[in-house]
This record gives C-alpha cells, sequence and structure tokens, in this order.
C-alpha cells in the first residue's frame, strides 16, 4: 500500500499543482508543504491571532485516507487555516506515543475564527461521527463518538524567556497572569479563557472509571475506581500509551486484625495508539501479557494475573504488585552493584563501605539468580520474553521479578518490537524469528548494567558489534578482574544457544559472587596497561591504534556528522519547533559555531557557519533573552562577535534589547547568572564588565554548606561549575589574575579557592565509593569542572600546595570513572572529562593527563554505534539536542580538536587567529 500524501491530495483539491517544496497558490488557498505539517489558508485570510481555541482531529494512520477525503473538502470550504500531517506514515510515528507523546492523534489541527469554534466543532463532530483515532489527551472531547477535540493555546509560536533563560512557550494574560501552553497529557487551560462548548462538551469530567491524571488518588477525598472496583492509590507511571497505577480491589475480604489490603498493578492500554501496519495496537500487546501469565501461571518471578476489563475502547489488565522500584530506577539512585574497588588517591576505606560493597555484591549475586531461574522457567514453558531490560525488572522485597510481556513469543505468536540496546539487531528488524537466544543476549546486558551502572550502546549497527561493545566497556571497567563474570555475559551475549542455556543454568545454581577487588597499589595515574588490549581493528584504521589516532580519526567522523545534520536539525524544521528558535550556547546555534570557528578551514564549514550565523541572529529577533552565557543572550552576542570579527557573513540590522533578569536573580550561576556573564565579558576582552560581575559575586555572604560534603551522588548543583561554587571561584580566580592591584577581589579568589581546595579533595575521596554517581565526575556538578578551576587557583598561587594536589585528585578521579560513563557531551559527560585532562596536560606540562585524555577518546570509540572504521558516537532519534555543545556532536569536536591540538582554545577562550 503507498502511503498516503497531504500534499498531493491538498493540491489536487485545490485545483493546481506547483513545483516540490513551493506552495500551491490559487484564487482561494495557498498550500504551503513543511517537514511534518502541510499549511492550508485561504488567499485573503488576515494573520493569524497569537492564541484561541483550536481544534484538533484525530485519526488512525491506516484509515487516514478515507478520513481525510471526508474532511479536507469541509475545511476548504471553511475557509479557514489549518494543517495537516503530511503523510500516514508521519502519522503512525506520532501515533506511537514515545517521541512526542501530547501530540499523539493530532492528524489536522484547524485554527477557526473566535465566532466558528463552537459551530465549526459541532459540525465536524456530525461530518466524522464514527471515525476512530486516538484520544487527544491533551484536549477536551466536542462528543463522544467523534474524534474532535479542542484546546486553548497558541496559534503561532509563543516562545519566551522562562526561568533561567531557558526557552518556554507561554500566553500572558491581561492582568499579568502566565500560562504555560505546551501541551500536557492532560488538558489544562488559562483562567482567562472562556470553554465555548461548556457543559455539553465530552469528557469535561474524566469519567469515575477513568482517572486521567495518574497522580489522582493518593490523598483525593474520594480515590476513583477502576472497572467499578479497584480504587487507585498512587500513580506508577503517565504515558501516551497508557497510565499504569497501583491499586486495591474494593471487593476482596477485609484482612484480619487490620491489615491492608494486598496491593495491585492495573495497566491501562489506550485505543489506537503504536498501530501497527497489521492494526494491532497497545491493547494486543495487553492481550498477548495477559496470554502469557495465563501460560505461565506458577512460575517464579512473574506477577499473576488478575483480571482484563475493558472501559469505552481502552483495556485495563490488572496484575499483583511486584514491587516499588524497577533496576534502572534503583541503579540510577544508588549506583552499580558490583563497582570497581577503591582507586588511587581515595585513601582506603573504612568498615562501612566494604560491608556496603558486599551488601552489593549479594544482592547481585540474588539479582543473577532470581533472572536466570524466572527466564529458565519460561523458556521450558515455550515463551521467549523478548524485552528483558532494567525497566522490566522490578525489584520485590524478597526477590526480583520480570514484567511486561506484550511482546512475547508464545505458541508461533508474538508482536514485533524490542527495546534498541537490549534487543538483538535480528529482533529489531524483525529478520529473525524470536529465540530463546534473544533473551540471553538481553539478560546478558541487563546484567552488565546491574554489575557497572553503563547502559549498553543504543543503536549498534550490528548484533555482533553490540556484543563486541558490551564487552569491551567490562573489560574497561573491570581490567583483568572479574574473569567469571565476564565470562558468563560473553556467553549470554554469543548468539550460541548451548553457550546460552550453560550461562543460565549456571547463574541459577551457583550465581557469581566474588569478594571485591582489592584496591590497586596508588599510582599517580592509572596505567595505560589496565585498558583492555584492542582486539584487532578493521581495515581503515592501525592495527593497535594509538591514541593519537583514535583521537584523529574520531574528530574527522564527528566533524562530519555534525556539518552533515546540523542544518537539517536547526533550520530543516518547522518554524515553531524549538531548533528553529534555539540560538543558546548550550543546545543551540551559538554553541554549534563557536565550536565551527576554530574549523574554517574545512570544507563545508563556511556555508554553514553563515547559516548558524543567520539562525543566531533570527533566533535573538524572535525571542528577548535575559543575560545568560549558556541560556540567555550573551552566549549567542558572544557567538555573534565571534563570527564578525572571522567574516563570517551577518544579518543586516540591529538586534532588539533583551529582558533583565527576573527575581530572583541568578547571582552565582554561570549557565544564566552573572558568573557566566563575566566569562563572557573575559572572552570578549571587557575586562571592567568582567571585573564588575566579579566584584558582586566576591560581596555576596558565604554560601550555605551542604548537609553532606562527601555526597558523590554529583546531585548537588550549588557545588558545581554550571550552578555553584566551582563556576562562581572560576570566575573569581580569571579576573583576579587579570587585576593583581585589586587586593580585595585577590583575597575573596583566594578565600574561594581554598575552601573548593578542602570540599574537592573530600569529594574526590567519596567519588571511589560503593554509592558514587557518574554526575560526580562531571563539568557541571563534580569533579571536572572542579579540577579546572583548582588549575588556575595554582597559576595564580603557585606557592600553594593545597591547589596543585586538589586538581590533580580530582582529575584522577573524573579520570577513573571515564569507563562508566554513558553519556559523552561537555556537560555531564565523558567529553567534559576529557578536556579538562587536555587543559591540565597544556598547563603542567604532563603527559600522564594528555594520556588520560587519549583513554576518553578510547572510552568514545568503545561507545561507538558503528564500526572502528566509521564510527557513530550518537544515536541522534535518541539523544536530546544531538549537535549541541553540551550533550551532543559540537561539544565533542571541541574535546577532540584539544586532543589533536591542546594548545588550541577552549570555546571560551581566546577567539581563533584568521
Amino acid at each position: 500500500m503507498t502511503d498516503w500524501n497531504a500534499l498531493e491530495s491538498l493540491r489536487a483539491l485545490v485545483g493546481q499543482a506547483a513545483p516540490p517544496g513551493h506552495p500551491a497558490v490559487t484564487g482561494t488557498h495557498v498550500v504551503t508543504p513543511g517537514p511534518h505539517w502541510v499549511h492550508v489558508r485561504p488567499h485573503e485570510a488576515e494573520p493569524l491571532p497569537g492564541e484561541g481555541w483550536k481544534l484538533h482531529i484525530s485519526s488512525r494512520a491506516a484509515t487516514l485516507p478515507a478520513f481525510a477525503d471526508a474532511l479536507l473538502p469541509r475545511l476548504v470550504r471553511e475557509r479557514c487555516r489549518f494543517k495537516v500531517v503530511r503523510s500516514a506514515r508521519a502519522l503512525a510515528l506520532m501515533n506511537d506515543g514515545q517521541r512526542s507523546p501530547a501530540s499523539v492523534g493530532k492528524a489536522v489541527t484547524v485554527y477557526p475564527s473566535a465566532g466558528r469554534v463552537r459551530e465549526l466543532g459541532w459540525e465536524l463532530a456530525a461530518l466524522l461521527r464514527g471515525h476512530e483515532g486516538p484520544r487527544v489527551l491533551s484536549d477536551r472531547r466536542v462528543a463522544p463518538d467523534a474524534p474532535v477535540y479542542y484546546r486553548y493555546g497558541p496559534f503561532r509560536a509563543q516562545w519566551h524567556a522562562g526561568d533561567k533563560g531557558t526557552l518556554v512557550v507561554r500566553l500572558h494574560g491581561e492582568d499579568g497572569e502566565v500560562f504555560d501552553a505546551a501541551a500536557t497529557l492532560g488538558y489544562r487551560q488559562p483562567s482567562w479563557a472562556r470553554d465555548p462548548f461548556g457543559s455539553e462538551a465530552a469528557g469535561e469530567v474524566p469519567a469515575p472509571d477513568d482517572p486521567g491524571d495518574p497522580d489522582h488518588g493518593a490523598g483525593a477525598a474520594e480515590a476513583p475506581l477502576l472497572g467499578g472496583r479497584y480504587r487507585v492509590l498512587e500513580g506508577l507511571q503517565e504515558s501516551a500509551r497508557g497510565n499504569v497505577y497501583r491499586a486495591e480491589d474494593t471487593r476482596a475480604p477485609e484482612p484480619a486484625h487490620g491489615a491492608a489490603r494486598p496491593t495491585l498493578v492495573v495497566k491501562q492500554a489506550r485505543a489506537f495508539v503504536a498501530e501497527n501496519a497489521d492494526g494491532a495496537d497497545v491493547r494486543a500487546r495487553l492481550r498477548n501479557e495477559r496470554r502469557v501469565l495465563e501460560a505461565c501461571a506458577g512460575v517464579p518471578g512473574l506477577p499473576a494475573f488478575v483480571d482484563h476489563f475493558a472501559h469505552e475502547a481502552d483495556e485495563y489488565l490488572v496484575t499483583t504488585d511486584a514491587g516499588d522500584t524497577n533496576l534502572l530506577r534503583h541503579v540510577r539512585r544508588n549506583g552499580a552493584l558490583l563497582p570497581p574497588g577503591p582507586g588511587p588517591g581515595s585513601g582506603g576505606e573504612g568498615r562501612g563501605e566494604r560491608e556496603e560493597r558486599e551488601r552489593r555484591e549479594e544482592r547481585f549475586a540474588r539479582l543473577c539468580g532470581d533472572l536466570a531461574t524466572t527466564l529458565r522457567a519460561l523458556h521450558d514453558r515455550g515463551v521467549v520474553m523478548r524485552d528483558i531490560t532494567p525497566r522490566n525488572v522490578v525489584l520485590g522485597p524478597r526477590r526480583a521479578h520480570l514484567i511486561d510481556f506484550g511482546i512475547s513469543a508464545l505458541d508461533g505468536f508474538h508482536l514485533p518490537g524490542g527495546t534498541p540496546g537490549f534487543a538483538p539487531r535480528e529482533q529489531l528488524d524483525k529478520t529473525a524469528p524470536p529465540r530463546p537466544e534473544d533473551d540471553h543476549f538481553a539478560l546478558g546486558m541487563v546484567l552488565a548494567y546491574a554489575a557497572t551502572g553503563l547502559l549498553p550502546v543504543v543503536g549498534a549497527a550490528t548484533t555482533r558489534l553490540a556484543r563486541e561493545r558490551q564487552l569491551a566497556c567490562l573489560a574497561a571497567v573491570y581490567g583483568t578482574n572479574r574473569a567469571a563474570l565476564r565470562t558468563t555475559l560473553a556467553q549470554l551475549l554469543s548468539g550460541d544457544a548451548d553457550a546460552g542455556r550453560g550461562a543460565l543454568l549456571a547463574l541459577a545454581t551457583r550465581p557469581p559472587a566474588p569478594k571485591p577487588a582489592p584496591a590497586p597499589a596508588p599510582v599517580p595515574m592509572p596505567a595505560p596497561a589496565s585498558a583492555p588490549a584492542p582486539d584487532p581493528r578493521p581495515a581503515g584504521l592501525p592495527s593497535h591504534p594509538a591514541g593519537a589516532a583514535v583521537g584523529a580519526h574520531l574528530a574527522q567522523a564527528v566533524r562530519e556528522a555534525l556539518l552533515s545534520g546540523v542544518a537539517d536539525y536547526q533550520f530543516g524544521g518547522e518554524y515553531a519547533d524549538f531548533p528553529a528558535v534555539d540560538a543558546s550556547l548550550y543546545t543551540g546555534s551559538a554553541g554549534v559555531g563557536l565550536e565551527l570557528l576554530h574549523h574554517r578551514e574545512e570544507p563545508g564549514v563556511a556555508k554553514v557557519l553563515d547559516q548558524l550565523a543567520a539562525h543566531a541572529h533570527h533566533g535573538l529577533c524572535r525571542v528577548a533573552l535575559p543575560p545568560g552565557l549558556f541560556s540567555g543572550r550573551t552566549g549567542t552576542e558572544l557567538f555573534l562577535a565571534r563570527a564578525r570579527a572571522a567574516s563570517v557573513a551577518l544579518p543586516t540590522g540591529p538586534l532588539p534589547g533583551g529582558t533583565d533578569w527576573s527575581a530572583p536573580e541568578p547571582e552565582t550561576d554561570v549557565i544564566s547568572g552573572r558568573a557566566g556573564v563575566g566569562l563572557a565579558a573575559l572572552a570578549l576582552g571587557d575586562l571592567d564588565a568582567a571585573r564588575e560581575q566579579a566584584t558582586r559575586l566576591a560581596a555576596l555572604p558565604p554560601r550555605t554548606e551542604p548537609p553532606h560534603e562527601d555526597d558523590a551522588s554529583g546531585s548537588d548543583p550549588g557545588f558545581g561549575y554550571a550552578h555553584g561554587f566551582v563556576g562562581t571561584t572560576d570566575l573569581l580566580l580569571l579576573v583576579a589574575a587579570r587585576t593583581p592591584d585589586d587586593s580585595a577581589l585577590l583575597r575573596a579568589a583566594h578565600t574561594h579557592a581554598r575552601e573548593l581546595a578542602r570540599r574537592t579533595v573530600r569529594l574526590a575521596a567519596a567519588s571511589y565509593g560503593p554509592g558514587a554517581l557518574p554526575m560526580v565526575a562531571s563539568w557541571c556538578r563534580g569533579l571536572a569542572g572542579a579540577a579546572r578551576t583548582l588549575q588556575h587557583a595554582r597559576e595564580l598561587f603557585d606557592d600553594e600546595a593545597d591547589f596543585a594536589a586538589g586538581a590533580e585528585q580530582a582529575a584522577l578521579a573524573a579520570a577513573a570513572w571515564v569507563p562508566r560513563m554513558e553519556t559523552l557531551g561537555q556537560c555531564c559527560g565523558a567529553g567534559g572529562v576529557g578536556t579538562m585532562l587536555v587543559e591540565l596536560a597544556r598547563a603542567t606540562g604532563d603527559d600522564r593527563w594528555l594520556e588520560a585524555a587519549h583513554e576518553v577518546a578510547r572510552h568514545l570509540l568503545r561507545r561507538s554505534l558503528g564500526p572502528d572504521e566509521a564510527p557513530v558516537m550518537l544515536n541522534t532519534e535518541h539523544q536530546e539536542t544531538p549537535y549541541s555543545w553540551a550533550q551532543g556532536y559540537a561539544g565533542l569536536l571541541t574535546f577532540l580538536r584539544r586532543l589533536e591540538r591542546p594548545e588550541s582554545p577552549d570555546v571560551l577562550g581566546p577567539a581563533p587567529s584568521r
């Protein structure tokens, strides 16, 4: 079946063809294609108002052609503006419910005049009575038997400066009221808007057995009943595909002695969401899950089936409650179950930490035994689970459970799907039938995550590559330790049925629980030999690439990926999309541009720089922003100034003024506050402006010390560079170094640096503990930012050993975390650690730091989605802002450029020379 195309249908309807990519203009309508929508307006239409009541009309992708045949002629006759999803394939992606949950079902958006909203809504509901489509969760429904919905919101892009300079969609009332206008999974309207349908609209009040809000129920006067009997106690998950609740059965007998009724889990499946080409949606998954649970009754480690019922078109599955948290959340909050032993500089561990490591060893052993036992029993009953992930492993009070059997295979039937990173490529691509080996592979990935806290590479080109990447990461984390565990996981990941079954049996009967490896002997830097010996490389790379070769190879691949994708991402979407207006240094065009200014000699860079400069200029014209280096107008102004100095073409015309900071001002913030504005002034050579900001920060009262200075979770933004003490201290040091006559500023810088050194040494020691989390090593909240700042203190106060020791201990600890960092970017990930190590190498002349930075490059290669000869560093479908400085390709390129040329500056350093 060919994909229905809105552009062709609309041009035929209005009676005139046009060249591809151009609007079709007739005497009545203009049809304009966009990347996701086709926009239609009457030729004589006035500009759209900024806001109002709009109609959303829902459709299934499978029935979109018939739906369009019925609806579009009526909308053309109405002579109002509207937009239509571009194709049936695009609607299927929208209705998937994962990419943009609040957009599910919105096949057509109509912008009627204010006086026609009510009448047109009823007319369209009558016209489309009986047509099916997913529920539009952000809206109210006009009539219960038609897919016509409405909400009050922006008609045009209404981007404004939010908290700390971030971009938000907002509406402003006449009395100063602010309404966050972005669509969510629940209906909202501003206080100044009056519902045009009043109480006649369907769905104004949630049905008593259909609480739309998963948080509804806990503490409510009357908790809602699902299916007329299951009282909601709390919401567990909110999703466009369906919510999940914890509930109790009101018809169950009262427990003796005043005990509470056993809790149950109620899972909702919303009609027509995630529908595939065969017409199967999430309700089919729910039915399949019931089938599997009934077939596997009595299998240990599975929830038991309780009930299955429908409410209107949606369906609900009720099971016993397996537990309060899943493995993904547990490791994210508490750290890996088998972290490496204490490292150099940790000062050894006390009894409490040793006992905690032993408890984690025992928990990991139980997890292995629980999951292996359950999986063997499932396979014995002919079930292939097909979705073993950390999210689907629930940690109960007595054992681990597997949940979510919607795509499981039994008796020759299964539904397509899988979780990237855990499902083998053949399962995701539907190129092989379900096999127990698929579950072996997924279990190996899950146990590797539980052990290390490192998720698998998401989107690896082949199953073999995914296996190789995971085993290489395990070797990098543990070195020669944990040999038995690594062997078992290799067997699970091998794809060999006998090896997988043998590994399952071993885990079920004698799960690995070795004592923690002894602490390595203290050394100034982890020796290169502690990393795994690289496997033979494919043709196109040296057989054993040295660090410099890896870095140069990655730099070329990252630069090519950035140049090939950033234009489509930043400028190729809809005008109202976030990337189209995001000109920030952190996630937008300014950050990409500041890095590419260092690559002007490379082919294609000049053209992209011109586009980025135009985009940044336009972004400042579209949204009035407060000052702010990474989030705000200051970083964008810095890029435009640097671009102008580099003779990049800039749009003509003045830039409008921005706004002031909203109260309370973000005084100490590098991302959006005074500290960042001061750093930008230094970058522009405006010492007086930088000094003004530093003086104001120096006059602030001392910050309250955190209750736990050795908290190595990275959860305290008040410590780090981005939002806290480290960034403020760095500005004071950098300005004091340029104004040696200002004794007050010099004293403030010294006081701050001394306190930072003390806190950093404690944090570095804590970062080796079993409960530490990867953010402790980051630029934004952790040790990478602290090490760079203490190096600046070392340079300014060269007779104080505490600063050198603090910088070195922070750098050692951050470098030790790199093999366990799944985030690769500058802000929160390995790229920021690598940049810090290059900075230390340049400042000290110590090659140890440069070798540690090359190890970061090797880690990037271990995380590549593509083979070594054609590395792909980011999955742009799953990574937010994939081309940005903060989390994307631009920030990775900053690190790799500096790794190749350590003398080259950071993006905030001196402007690159021509």
